[in-house]
């Protein structure tokens, strides 16, 4: 169910006036009629109803009411029980905005970019204005897929910098080559309540990557023998792990 992100402004009114442009996306995107009923998320990620009160020349007026329906509040809890958070090395241009928007519309919890040893892009040339695309990718993002999760996008950091993966937690990086012998299903069966994922960059994971990541906790899963790009295999690793964690309460009773 597709959902209307309510603007920066939005303090907990229960009247607002909404933008030219958002007024636009209600009206000629999503097609929401005067008197009609649409799921709304404040900035901060708590759940609205907004009610169409009218579209003038001034741009559209809704009305909104706290709270979700019991139905919205159950899915809610269910898909967002186990947080998700993509460490992805940084990647040029179009394929890292690819890779945020499509972790959004999975459903990730946070994308911390990260500089590794073949990264595409250091950190002293990070540039600063991509966190203001990255936001508009994300809204973007969540009003088109419906997601309940807020995904937040992180300052990039060197890999020497990541956290390691805390207790009862699970933490793994993808890599084409078999180096454990565990599969997802077991990594995942305690339940966790986080899960971090790290996808390398196009040149793949360097020895010491993998020597800094294991002393940090992280688990090596085998993506296969096919070599994928690095937005493939963000969106690949993220969609299985995402799927097992909804489907767990089913092939754990097998």
């Amino acid at each position: 169910m597709k959902q209307f992100i309510l603007p920066d402004y939005f303090s907990g009114d229960s009247r607002i006036l909404l933008s030219d442009k958002d007024s636009h996306y209600l009206k000629n995107v999503l097609r929401v009629k005067v008197g009609a009923e649409l799921r709304c998320t404040a900035p901060d990620g708590s759940p609205w109803r907004g009610i169409v009160a009218d579209y003038s020349e001034d741009g559209c007026t809704l009305e909104l009411f706290p709270g979700g329906t019991q139905t919205e509040t159950e899915a809610i809890n269910k898909s967002s029980r186990t947080k998700v958070i993509l460490y992805q090395s940084l990647i040029r241009g179009k394929n890292m905005d690819l890779i945020i928007r499509q972790a959004v519309e999975a459903g990730v919890y946070s994308i911390i970019p990260v500089e590794t040893e073949y990264s595409q892009i250091r950190l002293k040339d990070y540039k600063k204005e991509n966190p203001e695309r990255w936001q508009r990718i994300i809204k973007e993002a969540m009003q088109q897929s419906g997601t309940s999760v807020h995904t937040a996008v992180g300052d990039m950091v060197r890999l020497d910098d990541i956290p390691s993966a805390a207790d009862g937690d699970v933490a793994l990086f993808f890599h084409q080559c078999p180096l454990e012998k565990r599969t997802l299903h077991q990594y995942l069966a305690s339940n966790p309540e986080c899960v971090s994922l790290f996808i390398g960059p196009e040149g793949g994971l360097s020895e010491k990557d993998i020597r800094t990541l294991e002393a940090k906790g992280f688990k090596s899963v085998y993506l296969g023998e096919n070599i994928l790009r690095a937005e493939t295999a963000a969106l690949y690793a993220t969609a299985i792990v995402k799927n097992l964690i909804l489907e767990s309460d089913t092939w754990k009773a097998l």
